[in-house]
């Protein structure tokens, strides 16, 4: 069991032992805590000071950028998954990525910047959403066009970018697989539009010397001491999108190098080291750990509207890093939780508030974490602030891995369902391990398979009476309800079953997770989210995630497997899906890892249930609505 503390105590542990300057210097416990099987992982702690005082580097990246412009290259495609692509999402979503997200501060027009297009879905359905965009920006439509000669009007000013900053991440080589396979039928020339970014011997890495595909190193000064999630802002996860942004503006050239420094100035690393008590970040890595207990902490974050789309990277940062051993920080975007609901716990919580400006009445239990910098209008002072945030947070990460002794380089357990995964995809449906598992309910097109034991609950057997019947016939659970009482059992018995290791005390449910695997229809997304929140807000009182895999398998599914318990997570697959548009591209490896994460997940003693439908996501609405 993990020593809980207040917020000062925590703090004064900080500043005696110096975990700052152990950060700065790699050295001590912070460097233990910072590598992975020995190896120091902590290049990103200096990776823009190291920049900075490089003169050629920086330069480097934007003639790089220039030289993708002058090609002729109007769209990115972004292959990635976790860290290596969450950057990119943010970006995007703030208008730093061309026609998307907020664009109403840009000086020119949109159409002005290369368009990115992120990928992290082994559904063809986002493959086909990315061809559909492009198609419609030039105005093509395939039925009207030779096949070859409609390739060469998608692809001729299109590149795609591989990027894994882990050693196994297999997505991407799909994704370049299928597009160079497309160039090949256009007659393109693939050195002209792939680039491939990882580590030395990675299995993308493999890939891209097999295939001769154009290669850079991830971390300018080719090292490999940075892990995914640190990606930003000292990788080109993050500085070929900011350098490709920053080299469109009119008369504004070598941008990036006064962009990081007024992030490095901000962010202030000799403040958190010299007066650790004055530093934003050291002060909020002190308050969750003053509100943890056993090591755990949920973060529920109020972030300005236009800035919410950080809460994701945030999550990532904190639950991939911080999820080991049953310690971790859970994090939510900032939800109502009913406090009369039976799992409902005030101890545990912060609520953190992100202000731009300063806050004259702290709401009682909120933490203010004022960032005027978010407020700024100009693109480059908003590229710089959003830097600043980026290094903050991974601050704060890493003090937060110190007081509570979390390893927090490396994610060990998600190497579990990728060999898992990487078995089933030799099978033709992976998803025939489902079609076998007992104990399951179906209701149509519904089958929930459910933990072995939900299969002893008296209660949800067939022709069991529910509690409070009469005995009457009508009172016998027909397959609909039983589906629904299962899912609820199976919510309600971790809540009241699950134990703290070690200890007889009964630990209320922390919190309930709904995965989607595949790609959703927003509205679904949206009706989903109401439904569980509804379940989770107000009836258990607990925080609810909705997650859409495989993304999320690869930002916060470590914390799921070996972070915080007890949790309860549903999660959704579709039997069937879109049919690739162009090249083939199939729904083995979406099944594969549907069906590897829960298997996992039911080896490490989590409540994990898999809910198939026998058919596809937009067949499910309906169904979806009366499961809730």
């Amino acid at each position: 069991m993990a020593e809980d503390y207040t917020a000062e105590s925590a703090l004064h542990y900080l500043i005696e032992d110096d975990a700052v300057g152990q950060l700065w210097r790699r050295t001590g416990r912070m460097a233990a805590l910072g590598s992975e099987d020995g190896v120091l992982k902590l290049d990103w702690v200096e990776g823009v000071s190291r920049l900075l005082a490089d003169q050629g580097r920086l330069e480097q990246i934007e003639a790089d950028a220039r030289a993708i412009w002058q090609r002729g290259i109007r769209h990115i495609i972004w292959a990635g998954m976790g860290g290596s692509i969450l950057t990119v999402q943010v970006m995007r979503a703030l208008g730093f990525c061309g026609e998307c997200g907020d664009t109403t501060l840009l000086p020119c027009p949109p159409e002005e910047f290369i368009a990115f297009h992120p990928l992290d879905s082994t559904d063809p359905a986002a493959l086909n959403a990315i061809i559909r965009r492009i198609a419609v920006v030039k105005n093509v439509e395939q039925e009207e066009t030779e096949r070859s000669a409609f390739l060469q009007l998608i692809l001729h000013d299109v590149m795609m970018v591989g990027v894994a900053m882990g050693m196994t991440s297999e997505e991407p080589i799909t994704h370049l697989e299928w597009f160079a396979d497309l160039l090949n039928q256009a007659g393109l020339r693939a050195a002209e539009h792939l680039l491939v970014m990882t580590l030395p011997g990675s299995y993308l890495d493999r890939f891209a010397q097999e295939r001769q595909a154009p290669s850079v190193p991830l971390q300018p000064d080719g090292g490999a001491g940075t892990g995914g999630r640190m990606s930003a802002p000292s990788t080109r996860v993050f500085l070929l999108p900011a350098a490709l942004f920053l080299t469109r503006l009119p008369n504004a050239p070598g941008q990036l190098r006064p962009v990081l420094q007024r992030a490095w100035d901000e962010y202030n690393l000799e403040l958190a080291a010299s007066s650790p008590e004055a530093h934003p970040f050291v002060q909020l890595a002190a308050a969750l750990c003053g509100a943890s207990r056993g090591g755990v902490c949920r973060l529920l974050l109020d972030m300005p509207a236009e800035w919410r789309t950080l809460v994701s990277w945030i999550e990532q940062l904190m639950e991939e890093s911080l999820g080991k051993g049953g310690k971790g920080i859970l994090v939510f975007d900032d939800q109502p939780l009913n406090a009369a609901a039976p799992c409902y716990q005030q101890e545990g919580i912060l609520r953190v508030q992100v202000s731009m400006d300063m806050v004259r009445e702290a709401p009682e239990n909120r933490f203010i974490l004022l960032q005027r910098s978010l407020a700024s209008q100009s693109p480059q002072d908003r590229l710089s602030a959003l830097a600043a945030s980026f290094l903050g947070w991974q601050l704060c990460m890493a003090l937060y891995g110190y007081v509570q002794r979390i390893q927090f380089a490396g994610q060990p357990a998600v190497e579990n369902y990728k060999a898992r995964a990487r078995a089933l995809r030799s099978w033709r449906e992976p998803l025939v391990v489902a079609s076998q598992w007992q104990p399951a309910v179906r209701e149509g097109i519904l089958t929930l398979l459910s933990p072995p034991a939900a299969a002893r609950s008296p209660a949800l057997q067939p022709g069991v009476l529910q509690p409070g019947s009469d005995g009457s016939a009508e009172d016998a659970p027909n397959p609909a309800h039983l589906l629904a009482r299962r899912f609820t059992d199976a919510l309600l018995g971790t809540a009241a079953a699950t134990s703290v290791e070690g200890s007889s005390q009964a630990e209320p449910l922390r919190y309930l997770d709904v995965t989607v695997n595949g790609m959703a229809p927003s509205d679904m997304l949206e009706s989903i989210r109401g439904l569980v929140n509804a379940i989770g807000n107000e009836g258990l009182g607990v925080p609810v995630k909705l997650r859409v895999a495989p993304a999320a398998y690869h930002s916060t599914e470590q914390s799921e497997m070996d972070g915080p318990a007890p949790l309860a997570s549903l999660r959704l697959v579709a039997r069937d899906g879109e049919p690739c548009l162009l090249g083939s591209y199939t729904t083995v490896f979406l099944h594969a890892q549907a069906v590897s994460t829960w298997q996992a997940m039911l080896e490490k003693g989590r409540t994990c249930l898999l809910l198939v439908i026998d058919g596809s996501l937009n067949d499910a609405a309906e169904p979806l609505a009366t499961f809730f």
